[in-house]
């Protein structure tokens, strides 16, 4: 009866798509808040479309363009020993997850009551004290949402840190390693597992903890929608 160890790919999951968060939420985020609040209709028309159909790219050639490009352009600028790691990977990823995380930040801040900026340049506030002051923090319910939306979609992804990860299960939290997940380890191994093995039924263990993952993710955005929008408006919507 063979044993296996879930820390090394959990903790492979969790390194990966953080580093993609930290990359995706600022630029996805800022990407939202310029298009809503200071593109000229004309720029915004072209930037929102272009940027949803990035979400259309397969995941399969976002990983062969880490795979190819990414990684060996970040070890000829940083002078890495291992060329596909978790930082190729998370940027990879993060780039995977910008589209959906931009598409509902920009709803969410387009949402937000015109009556909130005109009250606030009326005060004699600037156009970006409006909106990181007023605007942001009002659209913060369905940025927050957003940003657990886009973390749920890393944790799912499957064929870019497969393919930009390196695939080796380290118990390490040095993001320069190499490093496996949850997903790549399904997708790496269950094509040839025995059928009714120890093995094969630990591979539908690893399913299922990544279903019940990503429903904590979702039920957490629920209530944090709920909780904040309770806080800033005294009701829930």
């Amino acid at each position: 009866h063979p044993r296996y160890s879930f820390w090394p790919i959990i903790l492979g999951s969790l390194k990966v798509t953080f580093i993609a968060l930290f990359f995706a939420v600022p630029v996805a985020v800022a990407a939202a808040l310029y298009s809503s609040e200071f593109a000229p209709p004309r720029v915004k028309e072209i930037i929102k479309p272009v940027i949803e159909i990035l979400a259309g790219i397969p995941s399969v050639v976002m990983g062969f363009f880490a795979l190819v490009f990414l990684a060996s352009f970040l070890k000829g600028i940083f002078g890495w020993h291992i060329r596909l790691n978790a930082i190729n990977a998370g940027l990879a990823l993060g780039m995977a997850v910008i589209p959906a995380i931009y598409s509902l930040a920009e709803d969410a801040i387009s949402a937000v009551p015109q009556s909130f900026r005109e009250a606030a340049l009326g005060l004699g506030a600037t156009r970006w004290q409006t909106a990181f002051k007023v605007v942001l923090p009002a659209a913060m319910p369905g940025v927050s949402a957003a940003i657990l939306f886009g973390m749920g979609r890393a944790i799912g992804e499957t064929m870019v840190v497969l393919m930009a990860a390196g695939n080796a299960p380290l118990l390490s939290l040095d993001p320069l390693q190499s490093t496996r997940t949850m997903t790549a380890t399904i997708a790496a191994e269950l094509g040839e597992v025995v059928f009714g093995s120890p093995h094969y039924h630990t591979l539908f263990f690893i399913g299922l903890l990544l279903f019940a993952v990503t429903y904590i993710i979702n039920l957490f955005s629920f209530y944090l929608f709920q909780s904040l929008m309770a806080k800033m408006y005294g009701r829930k919507k």
